[in-house]
């Protein structure tokens, strides 16, 4: 879709939206109250916080429709969500691989860092949404060097009341959310949220008639509040996710076919390979015969599975967190507790390959084979499949995956809020985690239980230790002074061992990693006649991401450290009377040790890159011209580039070396745009219909550092539409919506897979066009 179309689109959805004013007509939510966020652990008014930060509170998330982490980064500038997994901002996301990897984006689920990411399902119930861009070298839980997403469910009140919700959407979908507060006397009041979504899959698979993708899960949140007159407060909170998910990895399989590779490196296509994986020509060669994959279909909706996927996941998070006053003085205590586990299947080859055998005796690596003969020309091999011999003449293969997160958290804080020009906080931070998780694939040269391809990780564990502190100075009424730093240190093992024919010796070790980060900045909110309020800063941060291991590499067992020296310079102002919130940033990042990694056959290789530049700006407007009509827009510019001459091995293109100076970094498209309009209408029998538009378009982008062809994506776009329907003083709200109206099938993402299999890209997509009805009914 052309630039032009997408204007035109957009100007039509927004003359929808402004019709003729009527004298008593209900008005819209305007920005006449501060939003509060804890982006420096403390609560702040957004615009007095000099960092670039995106705050969605309940009202914005249920306003846009934000369900999950897909939808959010529609919502924030810069903010890409890669291999719907992976978060990416600012360019910087997390791209290496192994046991001992850690994340570059911080999730914090109710204040507790989550060392492996977040799996607590659907938004819903929430405070608030905080997304923090650029390194936070100084404050939250361990280090990160792009940013954090920080979820902050609702907390329990004073006052009994809920809500329920029902919501019924395309592909047989059903979600249902509410909440239950009940104050209990004594202080304490309770607070019950649960979640539930089951739709069938937005994918065919061909081969069945089955529809994959699909979803069932649910999520239970309790949180439970004692406070009392002395200022004590105390938290407890409690939520437990459970999928049971017809779901894989990625949605299609994408492969140009190419006599050398298997799988071209230059360019995408829906084919597969003519000739035989580098696995089958290595192990069974000869046996396998070529070009017998069934087409694969051109619709991106649309696959060849003869193994349907799976995934299946349970999540307990509990955290405990006290809060008590001493006159000026506020002690904070968060503890978080978390035990997680998952496993999955899915079909390795992403394809059907019927009657693949040829019949005859044959020599492999493994000794004389005699493969007999169907009577039909087919020969008849029996190989291990899901951890069970069959005896078929298709080629089938399938890969199994288990992981355990679990971890122990406990945060302390001290911060002052005196009258005076001085204040501080000072904390410290420790955390124990440890994890574990299991790969095995299985394809035809698996024919006995003494070889399968294998990757275990029966444990890797983290041992982080930090302190951390800051400073305010008031330095006049209008401008003020922070200063930061944190020491950090990571004790980090492994015990894990990988293999293509069969597992070696475990590959053990343990290191640690020491950094001092921190940040300063200098804020002044002058006094300007064109607008209400500013706030002009200017703020450095260095962040870090500790290194790790890479089993089995006996030349470099570990890798080493990233580091990232940013300077943002950025301008917050409030215009007309608070009716304009107009935020802007400029940023520059010098990177030091970039880590990126792949998976070269097995095995997860991570190198760094000495030298890369970030660069770019974001602008985030909110603007109620009138009592009815509010407008929301955002602007992220981007520019990466690797500034250093640096080679490095692309296993797509048979482990040969590349160089990567020059090119741009993975998930870093050069422009994200965000446009908004809702409007309010009185209607007849004190019915108010609330419509609203969204539309998000972002430039082009690559998927991996080596920016071939093949890496290369489109830049796409999604729009979406509502109207929701009120009643003066009734408890109920009606919305229609549609999602992704255009239904457009855009990939956002193109992962490599082993070049065992060829290294076909294993592409994610854009939800297709969903239309749903939601009622809301309140209840106090």
């Amino acid at each position: 879709m052309t630039f032009t179309t997408r204007a035109l689109l957009l100007t039509t959805a927004l003359g929808v939206l402004s019709p003729h004013l009527g004298a008593n007509a209900q008005t819209t939510d305007r920005d006449e109250d501060v939003v509060i966020v804890t982006a420096q652990r403390q609560e702040q008014s957004l615009q007095e916080v000099p960092l670039a930060v995106t705050a969605l509170t309940g009202r914005d998330i249920a306003a846009a429709r934000i369900e999950d982490t897909l939808d959010l980064q529609f919502n924030a500038p810069n903010v890409i969500l890669s291999a719907n997994r992976n978060l990416t901002i600012r360019g910087v996301g997390s791209q290496s691989f192994g046991g001992s990897n850690d994340t570059n984006i911080g999730v914090l689920y109710n204040g507790v860092f989550l060392q492996s990411g977040s799996t607590f399902g659907e938004f819903f119930d929430l405070e608030r949404i905080e997304v923090l861009r650029g390194p936070q070298g100084t404050l939250f839980g361990r280090n990160t060097t792009g940013g954090v997403l920080s979820v902050v469910p609702a907390k329990p009140k004073d006052e009994f009341g809920g809500y329920l919700s029902v919501q019924l959407e395309s592909y047989e979908g059903i979600r249902s959310e509410g909440a239950l507060n009940i104050p209990l006397g004594g202080g304490f009041s309770q607070r019950f949220a649960a979640h539930y979504l089951k739709r069938d899959g937005y994918t065919e698979n061909l081969f069945n008639g089955n529809r994959i993708d699909g979803r069932d899960q649910y999520t239970l949140r309790s949180t439970t509040r004692y406070q009392n007159a002395d200022g004590f407060t105390a938290d407890l909170f409690v939520t437990y996710f459970h999928e049971d998910s017809d779901r894989g990895n990625n949605a299609k399989a994408l492969c140009a076919p190419d006599p050398i590779f298997g799988c071209s490196p230059d360019a995408l296509a829906t084919d597969f390979p003519s000739v035989n994986f580098p696995i089958d020509q290595a192990l069974i060669n000869g046996i396998v015969r070529p070009d017998t994959f069934a087409e694969n279909p051109s619709n991106l909706r649309q696959v060849n599975f003869d193994i349907d996927p799976e995934t299946r996941a349970e999540d307990l998070l509990v955290s405990l967190e006290l809060n008590k006053e001493f006159g000026a003085l506020t002690l904070t205590s968060v503890t978080g507790y978390r035990d997680a586990e998952g496993d999955g299947n899915r079909d390795f080859d992403q394809g059907v390959r019927q009657n693949a055998f040829n019949p005859g005796d044959f020599l492999t690596p493994f000794g004389p084979l005699t493969v007999p003969d169907n009577g039909f020309g087919n020969g008849v091999l029996t190989y291990l499949l899901d951890e069970e011999l069959v005896t078929t003449t298709d080629y089938r293969s399938s890969q199994l995956g288990r992981s355990t997160a679990e971890q122990f958290s406990q945060e302390v804080r001290l911060a002052s809020d005196y009258d005076g020009a001085l204040n501080f906080l000072l904390g410290a931070y420790y955390l124990d985690a440890e994890n574990s998780g299991e790969v095995t694939t299985f394809t035809p040269a698996n024919r006995t239980f003494g070889f399968i391809a294998s990757g275990n990780t029966p444990e890797a564990t983290t041992e982080s230790y930090a302190v951390f502190g800051e400073v305010y100075i008031d330095l006049t009424d209008n401008l003020q002074i922070l200063g930061g730093a944190r020491y950090t240190e990571d004790e980090k093992s492994i015990q894990t061992a990988s293999g293509t024919f069969a597992l070696p010796a475990f590959f053990e070790d343990e290191t640690t990693f020491e950094a001092w980060t921190g940040r300063a900045s200098i804020s002044w909110s002058p006094e300007l006649p064109f607008s209400d309020e500013s706030n002009l800063y200017a703020t450095y941060q260095r962040g870090f991401k500790s290194g790790g291991f890479n089993p089995g590499n006996v030349d470099n067992p570990t890798f080493d450290s990233e580091f990232i020296d940013a300077f943002e310079i950025g301008a917050k102002s409030t215009f007309a009377n608070g009716d304009v919130r107009l935020n802007l940033a400029a940023f520059h990042y010098d990177y030091e040790n970039l880590i990126v990694g792949n998976i070269v056959g097995t095995l997860a290789t991570n190198v760094n890159i000495p030298e890369v530049r970030v660069r770019g700006f974001e602008a985030e407007m909110v603007a109620t011209p009138t009592d009815r009509l509010r407008l929301e827009a955002s602007l992220g510019v981007l520019d990466t580039e690797v500034l250093s001459d640096f080679l490095s091995s692309d296993p797509t293109r048979g482990g040969a070396f590349f160089q990567l100076k020059g090119n741009e970094l993975p998930n870093a498209p050069n422009h994200t745009i965000k446009l908004a309009a809702e409007y309010v209408q009185p209607l007849a029998n004190g019915v108010t219909v609330r419509p609203r538009v969204d539309y998000y378009t972002q430039g082009s982008f690559y998927s991996r550092e080596f920016n071939t062809g093949a890496d290369e994506l489109d830049g796409w776009d999604q729009l979406d539409l509502q109207v929701q329907f009120t009643r003066d003083d009734a408890p109920w709200q009606f919305t229609a919506f549609v999602k992704n109206v255009l239904d457009e099938d855009d990939i956002t993402f193109a992962e490599a897979n082993s070049e065992l299999v060829g290294s076909f890209r294993g592409v994610f997509l854009l939800d297709p066009r969903v239309i749903g009805a939601q009622l809301r009914v309140s209840f106090d």
